[in-house]
C-alpha cells in the first residue's frame, strides 16, 4: 500500500536529506511516528526523480519497517507498508 504522508526532514548543505518524524495525516489527534533507523537506498538521477529510504518508525510501544519514497521536485512524501501491517489501515 502506498500514501501520501507528511514528513519532518533534515537537509545538508549538499542537498542530501534524512527523513525524523513522519505523520500520516495532518488531523489533530494523528501519532507521529519518530524514525530511529533510516538508509536511502537510492538519490534522484537522470532516471528517477526520486529518492528512497528504507526506514523503522516508532510510536509508543509500536516499530514499524516503511519505506519512504521522497520527490524532490514536488516536495511530497509517500510511505509504502506491507497490507498487513497495522500503518495500512490508519
Amino acid at each position: 500500500m502506498t500514501k501520501r504522508v507528511y514528513v519532518i526532514a533534515s537537509f545538508n548543505p549538499d542537498g542530501k536529506v534524512m527523513p525524523l518524524w513522519l505523520r500520516l495525516s495532518l488531523d489533530k489527534g494523528a501519532p507521529a511516528y519518530k524514525i530511529i533507523d533510516c538508509k536511502c537506498l537510492s538519490m534522484p538521477n537522470r532516471y528517477a526523480n526520486y529518492a528512497d529510504f528504507r526506514c523503522i518508525a516508532t510510536a509508543g510501544q509500536h516499530t514499524h519497517e516503511v519505506t519512504l519514497r521522497f520527490y524532490a521536485q514536488e516536495c511530497k512524501w509517500y510511505l509504502t507498508v506491507n497490507n498487513s501491517s497495522s500503518l495500512a489501515v490508519e
